[in-house]
Protein backbone atom coordinates (compact mmCIF):
# COMPACT_ATOMS: atom_id res chain seq x y z
CA UNK A 1 0.00 0.00 0.00
CA UNK A 2 1.34 3.44 -0.84
CA UNK A 3 2.31 5.88 1.92
CA UNK A 4 -0.52 8.32 1.24
CA UNK A 5 -3.10 5.52 1.41
CA UNK A 6 -1.64 4.46 4.76
CA UNK A 7 -1.93 8.02 6.05
CA UNK A 8 -5.55 8.24 4.92
CA UNK A 9 -6.27 4.88 6.59
CA UNK A 10 -4.55 6.16 9.75
CA UNK A 11 -6.72 9.26 9.72
CA UNK A 12 -9.93 7.27 9.18
CA UNK A 13 -9.02 4.75 11.90
CA UNK A 14 -8.32 7.54 14.36
CA UNK A 15 -11.61 9.28 13.58
CA UNK A 16 -13.51 6.00 13.98
CA UNK A 17 -11.83 5.21 17.29
CA UNK A 18 -12.35 8.78 18.51
CA UNK A 19 -16.06 8.51 17.74
CA UNK A 20 -16.18 5.11 19.43
CA UNK A 21 -14.76 6.45 22.69
CA UNK A 22 -16.85 9.63 22.33
CA UNK A 23 -14.18 12.28 22.14
CA UNK A 24 -15.50 15.85 21.95
CA UNK A 25 -16.19 16.85 18.34
CA UNK A 26 -13.61 19.63 18.43
CA UNK A 27 -10.91 17.15 19.45
CA UNK A 28 -11.58 14.51 16.77
CA UNK A 29 -10.09 16.38 13.80
CA UNK A 30 -7.06 17.52 15.80
CA UNK A 31 -6.48 14.00 17.07
CA UNK A 32 -6.66 12.60 13.53
CA UNK A 33 -4.10 15.14 12.32
CA UNK A 34 -1.77 14.36 15.22
CA UNK A 35 -2.07 10.63 14.56
CA UNK A 36 -1.36 11.12 10.86
CA UNK A 37 1.71 13.24 11.61
CA UNK A 38 3.04 10.59 13.97
CA UNK A 39 2.33 7.78 11.53
CA UNK A 40 4.08 9.74 8.79
CA UNK A 41 7.22 9.90 10.93
CA UNK A 42 6.89 6.17 11.58
CA UNK A 43 6.74 5.50 7.83
CA UNK A 44 9.70 7.81 7.15
CA UNK A 45 11.76 5.86 9.70
CA UNK A 46 11.10 2.60 7.79
CA UNK A 47 8.81 1.21 10.49
CA UNK A 48 11.71 0.59 12.88
CA UNK A 49 11.90 0.63 16.66
CA UNK A 50 13.34 4.14 16.50
CA UNK A 51 10.38 5.01 14.26
CA UNK A 52 8.00 3.90 17.01
CA UNK A 53 9.86 6.04 19.52
CA UNK A 54 10.10 9.21 17.41
CA UNK A 55 6.53 8.97 16.15
CA UNK A 56 5.22 8.43 19.67
CA UNK A 57 7.33 11.30 20.97
CA UNK A 58 5.87 13.61 18.32
CA UNK A 59 2.36 12.42 19.15
CA UNK A 60 2.96 12.91 22.87
CA UNK A 61 4.35 16.42 22.45
CA UNK A 62 1.58 17.51 20.07
CA UNK A 63 -1.09 16.06 22.36
CA UNK A 64 0.37 17.90 25.35
CA UNK A 65 0.43 21.17 23.39
CA UNK A 66 -3.16 20.72 22.19
CA UNK A 67 -4.26 19.81 25.71
CA UNK A 68 -2.81 23.07 27.02
CA UNK A 69 -4.39 25.13 24.25
CA UNK A 70 -7.83 23.50 24.51
CA UNK A 71 -7.67 23.17 28.31
CA UNK A 72 -8.31 19.43 28.28
CA UNK A 73 -6.45 16.39 29.56
CA UNK A 74 -3.63 15.20 27.32
CA UNK A 75 -4.78 11.58 27.63
CA UNK A 76 -7.96 12.59 25.83
CA UNK A 77 -5.91 13.18 22.69
CA UNK A 78 -3.21 10.56 23.31
CA UNK A 79 -5.40 7.50 23.60
CA UNK A 80 -6.92 7.94 20.16
CA UNK A 81 -3.82 9.35 18.44
CA UNK A 82 -1.56 6.46 19.45
CA UNK A 83 -3.92 3.69 18.24
CA UNK A 84 -2.55 3.50 14.66
CA UNK A 85 0.97 2.91 16.00
CA UNK A 86 0.14 -0.02 18.26
CA UNK A 87 1.80 -3.09 16.71
CA UNK A 88 -1.26 -5.34 16.70
CA UNK A 89 -0.14 -7.31 13.66
CA UNK A 90 3.13 -8.13 15.41
CA UNK A 91 1.25 -9.39 18.46
CA UNK A 92 -1.03 -11.49 16.27
CA UNK A 93 1.86 -12.99 14.30
CA UNK A 94 3.78 -13.78 17.48
CA UNK A 95 0.81 -15.71 18.86
CA UNK A 96 0.27 -17.47 15.53
CA UNK A 97 3.91 -18.60 15.43
CA UNK A 98 3.65 -19.87 19.01
CA UNK A 99 0.54 -21.90 18.15
CA UNK A 100 2.20 -23.27 15.02
CA UNK A 101 5.25 -24.29 17.05
CA UNK A 102 7.64 -22.03 15.14
CA UNK A 103 9.73 -20.87 18.09
CA UNK A 104 12.38 -19.04 16.04
CA UNK A 105 9.87 -16.81 14.24
CA UNK A 106 7.84 -16.32 17.42
CA UNK A 107 10.93 -15.11 19.26
CA UNK A 108 12.00 -12.83 16.42
CA UNK A 109 8.58 -11.29 15.87
CA UNK A 110 7.84 -11.08 19.59
CA UNK A 111 11.10 -9.28 20.30
CA UNK A 112 10.51 -6.72 17.55
CA UNK A 113 6.95 -6.16 18.76
CA UNK A 114 8.00 -5.79 22.38
CA UNK A 115 10.70 -3.27 21.43
CA UNK A 116 8.10 -1.26 19.51
CA UNK A 117 5.77 -1.26 22.49
CA UNK A 118 8.62 -0.19 24.78
CA UNK A 119 9.49 2.62 22.38
CA UNK A 120 5.90 3.85 22.46
CA UNK A 121 5.69 3.68 26.25
CA UNK A 122 9.04 5.42 26.74
CA UNK A 123 8.22 8.23 24.31
CA UNK A 124 4.82 8.96 25.85
CA UNK A 125 6.39 8.93 29.31
CA UNK A 126 9.13 11.34 28.23
CA UNK A 127 6.65 13.77 26.68
CA UNK A 128 4.40 13.67 29.74
CA UNK A 129 7.29 14.23 32.13
CA UNK A 130 8.64 17.12 30.05
CA UNK A 131 5.31 18.92 30.08
CA UNK A 132 4.55 18.11 33.71
CA UNK A 133 7.42 20.36 34.73
CA UNK A 134 6.23 23.31 32.64
CA UNK A 135 4.20 25.74 34.68
CA UNK A 136 2.97 29.22 33.93
CA UNK A 137 4.79 31.93 35.81
CA UNK A 138 2.20 34.06 37.64
CA UNK A 139 2.29 37.77 36.89
CA UNK A 140 3.03 40.07 39.77
CA UNK A 141 0.42 42.68 40.58
CA UNK A 142 2.86 45.57 40.82
CA UNK A 143 3.83 45.30 37.14
CA UNK A 144 7.45 44.14 37.66
CA UNK A 145 8.84 40.93 36.29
Amino acid sequence: MSWWMQLIACCVATIAYSALVRLPRKAIAITALIASAGYGIYLLMDQSTMGYFLASLLIGVLCEICARIMKRAATLFMTAAIIPLVPGVGLYRTMRYIVEGNAQMALSTGTATLLGLCGIALALTVSTVLFANLRRIPKKKDGTC
